[in-house]
């Protein structure tokens, strides 16, 4: 026998004409942003039964996804209030369709302060969907509203933040044709760690053509879609003058097939950034992105440093 009725205003309720026995008493609410919270008891009736207090949980709430990369999404939710507390369910989808069993369980917390995960080894620019669910010992108390993310493009160019390196300090994933450069953190852009070059003399010419240099498969590149390529550069402590050269090709020779910048100048006043989109062309060799830096500076006024940081290639929409 199944009894069921609708609260008032003031979450007052009767049923009537039930007769004696042992019942179930299931109590829901469904909110307007997609969340709701529920209960369940056993009651005997053997007369008439006055339910002086019925509390239902608090349901969570799912907050919007801010912290978002090629390969994962960070998801937080507000912490529930009840009792009998035993875990937080985290689900995953691909479309707004998610409960739980359509979704994939990704994540389960037992303590009731665990509120928030990373989702990691995700697709690049993919849109995910997450709801939580708080469970007792008997089973489910609420559910959050549904969120959704679309992870980003991932950057092509490996460690181009310089954040991994090897023992001698020289960036994983580059190739380096001198030891001018290496990795340190006593200047970046962006993470802990930047790119640096550092010449005592007062004429050098890092080069010719590659004194850093990365390639990239030219099957990571779709043809007639469009992409980014930038970076960050600062110079600093230089009495004279310097040419950069930042170039994007099929051939370290060659500066001409999609991109190339010459920068030229005194010493910056602080981190400054290029950026570049183009539409890929149809390519049957490799991309490489290479650099290599020019300085003329009176004898005697050395040393200069240059950083390099966050280079990226990405497509974009």
């Amino acid at each position: 026998m199944n009894y069921s009725t609708t609260t008032d205003a003031e979450g007052n309720f009767k049923i009537t004409d039930v007769p004696a026995g042992n019942y179930n008493l299931s109590i829901s609410k469904s909110f307007s942003d997609g969340n709701f919270t529920e209960t369940n008891q056993n009651i005997s009736v053997t007369d008439n039964l006055n339910l002086s207090e019925l509390k239902l949980p608090k349901a969570v709430f799912l907050f919007s996804i801010s912290e978002i990369t090629a390969s994962s999404v960070f998801i937080s939710w507000s912490q529930t209030d009840t009792n009998d507390f035993r875990e937080y369910k985290i689900y995953r989808h691909t479309s707004p369709g998610l409960d739980e069993t359509t979704g994939t369980l990704i994540y389960v917390a037992t303590s009731i302060s665990d509120t928030f995960f990373t989702d990691n080894n995700l697709f690049e620019s993919t849109y995910y969907y997450y709801r939580v669910y708080v469970m007792n010992d008997y089973g489910r108390l609420s559910g959050s509203n549904i969120v959704s993310a679309k992870t980003l493009f991932k950057n092509l160019i490996k460690n181009g933040d310089f954040e991994l390196f090897n023992s001698s300090n020289e960036p994983t994933d580059w190739l380096l044709e001198n030891d001018v450069w290496f990795v340190s953190n006593q200047n970046y852009q962006n993470g802990s760690y930047g790119l640096r070059g550092e010449r005592n003399t007062y004429l050098v010419e890092l080069g010719p053509g590659a004194s850093l240099r990365q390639f990239i498969p030219y099957t990571s590149l779709v043809a007639g879609k469009q992409y980014t390529f930038s970076f960050h550069y600062y110079v600093e402590n230089l009495n004279g003058t310097y040419r950069l050269t930042v170039a994007l090709a099929t051939s370290i020779q060659s500066h001409s097939d999609i991109y190339f910048y010459f920068i030229e100048g005194p010493s910056s006043t602080g981190w400054e950034s290029k950026s570049f989109t183009f539409t890929a062309p149809t390519l049957n060799q490799d991309l490489v992105v290479s650099c290599y830096v020019a300085a003329n500076i009176p004898y005697n006024n050395g040393p200069w440093l240059m950083w390099l940081d966050s280079f990226e290639l990405k497509q974009i929409e």
